[in-house]
């Protein structure tokens, strides 16, 4: 019976996940001899303009030569050698020609019907951005150009209803926000923002700005957005030669401002999504696009451009000769890409070759699924593809609800023949037990749902780590290294977590002993040597580690045990938080190099949750109205983003090795209620003045209603859904690159992607 619910339960998943991606993903377009949509608008910068700044007084244009060599018709106003992104996206889309200008556009109303580009080089969501090198056109400004056509249109065709419901078929590209930081934050000498501003607070007001002008262009009649994120602006060569990267391959800090910005837009596009039931936002992941090994794709030079440039504005000095061999070049100047680059990313917008490409699709999905009749005009279509998201959502749904009533089934194989772990309170499995130490919980009520009781796991049954281990096909949990005895049994993998430990030595002191990161890198050596005896040699233990998974779960006691804990610790008083995430991702780094120096290389490290929103954060620290303590969400941000960007180097220069992101943060945002928690502000147990369950003290009955066991741990029913997700990703924001599942399919012995 055992076997055929698994079965039954595998089935379901597999025919749930099929839907999903072969709705939302898989489908190979091909360009139709018609336009796949009838319009096509874009609102940008720089990286669309195609001849709106020919006319304007201004030092950002470009309708010169060495510009336009490799485009049929010369220079015309693109910032590079050819084709832009937007215009091979046209092309994809089934577009013979390019989108026109709005400056040439305004000459024919007939051109007007296949949409319009109102692109400006040096322009950005705020009006002040870029004007420093003259005249450019805000969003502001393009959005009210877009009133202009709108009307037009309306002209054209007869009626304002005919315009409507032709115009709701288009699809609206809007690439705004790399200027409001190349060509206003990261330029103090004329703009005043980043004295302003954190990173934090400019990305908030950018956002709010933007906003307001994607809900205009909504009143406006689209329904059809591609929100293009920032680029790795501080790998461009301007931003290399410019600010220096103190020995990284980029500028970090520029990176890590845009990926606040990122991160904010991610969100909107899921607010727009729920808020707006007759619209899709989808978000182009240029960031991630940005990542990785050129030379996988054939370029040999990327610091450099290919023209030479006028040192005053990184554009090509005019009629000098570029080099010869563009299709090796990822920059054009000293901002913009060739368009050997172009072509890539138009493909990877259309049709995504990495799921992180686009969120929650691409941009063939997007225009399958919404364009072909218009999200008005295809109720009835629009209805059927809602109806199965809610089927599938009821799958998804049964089957939590299963898991809350069961344990997993899984594979009789296991899925790695290794699974090790670093971290904290979250994955301790007793290792803290026998330390003198308040941050131990071998007690009960600790482990009332657990058979073999209470075991020094700080939840009342599993944690996510168990549960994930279960997932990946292991029959017994893996083994604290306090009670691993260097048998055969340490082949499987060893839990190195330790309650209170941090990523920093010092971190949970004041609460006793604990194994912080480094001693668990020291533990992880013994168990190797003990590996290498059990093996015969080194290189069988080499190739063993190589195919084993990775998880780090470290960082969140830093914060709560250490930086807000001024009483103990004086981080706080040394370090904005910022500067406390660079503290924090520095000893990280070395850390985790170290693991791919041992042999790792499959990792997933997991980031911060909402340290602001546990209760013991509710009880101590004041909320000013708010649901959560938020400068301790927005501390943890910072090294999350810092984090991030970190997978994405590791990625880049250890091509033999993978490493993704577990958005810990993310997946703790939403309704509680909708996954059918009743509690989140209280634990389930009675707790001491540390914030843990009072010994043998009986807990709440309801265990499965509550989010938290104590006032720090989550109970077991929450575990279950975050290792599910973890293994799986349900949203695809809850990993990065990919989720655990995809990871562990990857070969052990890597090729470069």
């Amino acid at each position: 019976m055992a076997g055929t619910t698994c079965e039954a339960k595998t089935w379901l998943l597999v025919f749930a996940l099929s839907l999903v991606v072969s709705t939302m993903q898989l489908h190979d377009f091909c360009v139709c001899a018609k336009p796949q949509v009838p319009c096509f608008f874009i609102f940008g910068d720089s990286l669309a303009d195609n001849g709106n700044n020919n006319q304007l007084s201004t030092l950002t244009k470009a309708n010169y030569i060495p510009y336009g060599i490799d485009f049929s018709d010369g220079p015309t106003g693109r910032f590079t050698n050819g084709r832009t992104t937007v215009d091979i996206l046209a092309e994809l889309l089934g577009f013979e020609n390019p989108i026109p200008s709005f400056a040439s556009a305004t000459a024919n109303s007939s051109n007007l019907l296949g949409g319009v580009n109102y692109a400006s080089g040096a322009a950005g969501i705020l009006r002040a951005t870029g004007k420093h090198a003259g005249n450019n056109i805000s969003l502001r400004r393009q959005l009210n150009n877009h009133r202009i056509t709108v009307s037009r249109i309306a002209d054209v065709l007869g009626s304002k209803r005919l315009a409507k419901e032709r115009l709701e078929k288009c699809l609206y590209w809007v690439e705004m926000g790399n200027n409001d930081y190349i060509n206003n934050y990261y330029i103090p000498s004329i703009y005043p923002s980043s004295s302003l501003y954190n990173p934090k607070q400019y990305a908030a007001l950018l956002i709010q700005n933007y906003q307001r002008h994607v809900m205009k262009l909504y009143s406006h009649g689209a329904r059809m957005f591609a929100l293009v994120g920032v680029g790795q602006i501080g790998c461009t060569p301007n931003s290399i030669s410019v600010y220096g990267t103190n020995g990284s391959a980029c500028v970090d800090y520029m990176n890590d401002a845009a990926q606040f910005f990122n991160q904010r837009l991610i969100a909107l596009v899921d607010q727009l999504n729920t808020d707006l039931l007759d619209v899709k936002f989808i978000y182009v992941n240029s960031y991630g696009m940005g990542s990785g090994d050129p030379t996988i794709a054939g370029f040999k030079v990327w610091n450099v451009g290919c023209c030479a440039v006028n040192n005053n504005t990184g554009q090509c000095v005019p009629n000098k000769t570029p080099c010869e061999n563009r299709n090796e070049y990822v920059f054009w100047d000293s901002f913009h890409p060739t368009e050997a680059l172009n072509l890539i990313t138009a493909k990877r917008v259309y049709n995504a070759y990495d799921p992180s490409d686009c969120y929650p699709m691409d941009i063939s999905s997007l225009v399958q699924l919404f364009g072909l009749g218009g999200i008005s005009a295809q109720i009835a279509d629009l209805a059927q593809y809602w109806e199965m998201k809610i089927w599938l959502v009821v799958i998804v749904a049964c089957l939590i609800t299963n898991m809350q009533q069961q344990h997993y089934c899984v594979k009789a194989e296991e899925q790695v023949p290794c699974f090790f772990i670093f971290g904290d309170s979250l994955a301790d499995s007793g290792n803290n037990n026998r330390l003198a130490t308040l941050a131990k919980v071998n007690y009960s009520p600790y482990g009332i749902d657990m058979p073999s009781g209470p075991t020094g796991r700080f939840t009342n049954g599993r944690t996510t780590v168990d549960i994930l281990g279960e997932l990946l096909g292991f029959t017994h949990f893996i083994q604290p290294f306090a009670t691993a005895d260097g048998t055969n049994n340490i082949l499987d993998g060893v839990n190195y977590a330790s309650g209170s430990a941090g990523i920093l030595e010092e971190t949970g002191r004041h609460l006793g002993e604990n194994v912080y990161f480094f001693r668990q890198l020291q533990n992880h050596r013994i168990v190797m040597s003990q590996m290498g005896e059990i093996l015969g040699n080194k290189e069988l233990r080499r190739r063993h580690l190589n195919k084993c998974l990775y998880w780090v779960g470290l960082g969140s006691n830093d914060y709560i045990n250490n930086y807000y804990s001024p009483q103990f610790y004086n981080s706080s008083k040394i370090y904005t938080p910022e500067q406390f995430a660079s503290l924090l991702i520095e000893q990280y780094r070395r850390r985790i190099l170290k693991l791919y120096k041992y042999g790792a290389r499959k990792v997933a490290l997991a980031g911060i949750g909402r340290i602001g929103c546990t209760p013991n954060s509710l009880s101590l620290h004041n909320t000013n109205g708010s649901a959560c303590v938020d400068h301790m969400n927005n501390a943890v941000e910072f090294f999350n983003v810092k984090l991030l960007t970190l997978v994405d180097q590791l990625n880049t220069n250890l091509t033999d090795a993978k490493f993704i992101y577990i958005n810990s943060y993310g997946m703790g945002g939403g309704d509680p209620t909708a996954v059918g928690f009743k509690y989140w502000k209280v634990g389930c147990c009675a707790v001491n003045k540390v914030g843990q369950c009072v010994p043998s003290e009986k807990p709440c009955e309801n265990r499965r209603e509550y989010v938290f066991w104590d006032s720090f741990h989550p109970t077991e029913a929450l575990n279950k859904i975050t290792a599910s997700r973890i293994y799986s990703a349900f949203d695809l924001s809850d990993s990065y690159p990919m989720d655990v599942n995809q990871l562990i399919q990857m070969p052990s012995d890597f090729s470069p992607l």
